[in-house]
């Protein structure tokens, strides 16, 4: 396959509208769960994937009626529509009862098209004739729950049949005019990419129309959830899902539409959440990659840095974690040397240093390293991040695997030696800083840039820092931008200059007390942060609002003080 024809696209095609689909649950069983409810496949939630605006127990006329308001509501859709009998196995029950939640379903609303959800062993020979009637005046598609080609591997998540099965019925279908398209799951326990392409080569000999992949989803309270706990299951991230989705898309036959490229499932029904973006956002960045020819864009690849460490490229914030000049020598340049914390620990004190961005924990490694190579004093770093996703993908890095610290805080969230101790703390910065009783010789202030992450940056999120920085102590931060530079000075800092390192303009450094080894904030800098708009800082008085809330607020500011006669710039 070499080009991606969505579903979209060819009902776009055939039927002149996009067809939204109209998603419904027929209450059948699924065959492979026990009466109340338990067993069934270890990656299925207990409603059955069933759409979250229907309810269990909803008559379908409702359902259909409920459906279609949703989807006018979210989406603008119009008729016809695509009925598409999603939740467990919809042909699980009785065929004169099939017949009749048809005709019921079809009768209510303009439906040229029936999607049909089940499994290879619940499609007798009578359920396949029922359908093929529906061929008469409708177009049928079954999405058929294939997961994978490896036996192996359905017996691992209680599938409850073979690929066999699927090879037997999928030649029976397309024979009587039924497009089936097969449902594959990329990520399953134990699978590499080797199993992705014996899974597409397979499914390439069958008479397909379709192909709709999953990434794996691991939900609560199935047995999936007890299997990554034990630790014996790593999901996907978006970066080595795109990679194998790629890889398996390109073994399919050209021909075959795609009925959906990714899953995702609202965080409060997820055991973990383990990618940066958005289903719509990736389904985007995916069709761009894949049409342009390559495995995987720069974007979903760790990036070698000048020092020969490497980073990775952020997709929401759509910033590179560290300095492509070199991540963990950024380290080093911005925020140990500024904050003399090599000087303290050669001093044999105990340093504790508050890291606010964990990222891919650069400055966590190159603190700890610096101490347990001085050997003298102690290192207590603490960490703040609010994406557990960044962590486990700092391990992706190349030369990380092994990283003892990195493990330790993926693991354990604690990592202690004899001459160092770090801790990561996961949620809100701007909520957890308020649970801190120490204080702190050093700050690094290390979140994504102003513009995109404005809420580490705010007159009130420094004031926290400054409540919990000792007497001595220095807030160091790569960013340079005005409005920071301007949020500092307001809570009474004296703003110095680190050196330059991968930009032009030097660090960011805040002391309380004076500091002679460092450059003073040069006499134009200072007035272009005190004298002018530019220097307007960001505000976030209940430390709770959104970014986009406090991008607006920012800019109302700016222009209330512009009005007042403040100049955009100063000038001398």
């Amino acid at each position: 396959m070499k080009q991606i024809l969505t579903l979209k696209t060819y009902f776009q095609r055939k039927y002149g509208a996009p067809l939204q689909r109209i998603p419904l649950d027929p209450g059948f069983p699924c065959p492979n769960r026990r009466p109340d409810g338990s067993g069934g496949c270890a990656f299925c939630p207990g409603d059955g994937s069933r759409a979250q605006h229907l309810k269990p127990g909803m008559p379908l006329a409702e359902q259909v009626r409920s459906g279609i308001a949703f989807a006018k509501a979210r989406y603008g859709a119009k008729p016809p529509y695509a009925a598409y009998f999603q939740a467990y196995t919809t042909t699980n029950g009785p065929v004169d009862q099939l017949r009749e939640m048809y005709r019921e379903v079809l009768a209510m609303a303009d439906f040229p098209c029936v999607i049909v959800a089940t499994r290879p062993d619940c499609l007798p020979p009578q359920v396949i004739d029922l359908l093929a009637e529906l061929t008469q005046k409708h177009e049928v598609w079954v999405e058929l729950g294939v997961q994978t080609a490896n036996d192996a591997t359905l017996q691992t998540i209680n599938r409850g049949h073979d690929f066999a099965a699927v090879e037997r019925v999928v030649p029976l279908l397309a024979e009587r005019g039924i497009k089936v398209a097969a449902h594959v799951i990329l990520g399953l326990p134990g699978e590499t990419m080797e199993d992705y392409r014996r899974t597409a080569e397979k499914l390439a000999k069958l008479p397909l129309s379709g192909i709709k992949t999953h990434n794996l989803l691991i939900y609560r309270d199935t047995p999936m959830e007890k299997l990554f706990k034990a630790g014996k299951l790593k999901p996907l991230n978006e970066y080595e899902y795109a990679e194998a989705l790629a890889e398996f898309l390109r073994i399919l036959p050209e021909e075959l539409v795609v009925m959906r490229l990714c899953a995702d499932a609202p965080d409060d029904g997820l055991a973990v959440r383990n990618w940066w973006m958005e289903k719509g956002a990736f389904t985007d960045m995916f069709l761009k990659m894949y049409e342009s020819g390559n495995t995987a864009p720069d974007c979903m690849k760790a990036v070698r840095t000048a020092d020969g460490s490497y980073t990775f490229y952020h997709p929401k914030y759509r910033q590179h974690f560290h300095s492509v000049a070199g991540a963990r020598e950024e380290s080093v340049k911005k925020y140990l040397e500024p904050c003399l914390v090599e000087k303290m620990l050669r001093d044999g004190k105990t340093v504790d240093v508050l890291d606010v961005g964990f990222g891919m924990g650069w400055n966590v490694h190159a603190a700890v390293e610096l101490a347990e190579k001085i050997r003298c004093g102690t290192l207590r770093i603490t960490s703040m991040e609010l994406d557990r996703t960044a962590i486990d993908n700092a391990l992706r890095l190349p030369g990380r695997e092994d990283d003892p610290v990195i493990r330790a805080l993926a693991e354990t969230g604690k990592y202690e030696s004899g001459f160092a101790a770090a801790e990561i703390l996961c949620g809100d910065a701007r909520q957890t800083i308020q649970t801190l009783e120490q204080n702190f010789d050093a700050i690094f202030l290390d979140a994504f840039t102003p513009d995109t992450n404005p809420e580490l940056w705010t007159t009130e999120f420094i004031a926290q820092l400054k409540n919990h920085l000792k007497e001595h102590g220095r807030i160091a931060s790569y960013c340079s931008a005005y409005p920071v530079r301007g949020a500092l000075i307001e809570n009474g800092f004296t703003v110095l200059e680190s050196e330059a390192f991968g930009r032009k303009r030097g660090g960011t450094v805040a002391s309380l007390i004076p500091a002679d080894d460092l450059t003073p904030l040069p006499e134009k800098e200072f007035m272009i942060t005190t004298k002018s708009t530019a220097g307007t800082p960001y505000r976030d008085a209940g430390l709770s609002c959104s970014r986009d809330e406090i991008l607006q607020r920012h800019t109302d500011e700016i222009k209330a003080r512009r009005a007042a006669g403040i100049p955009k710039w100063y000038r001398p």
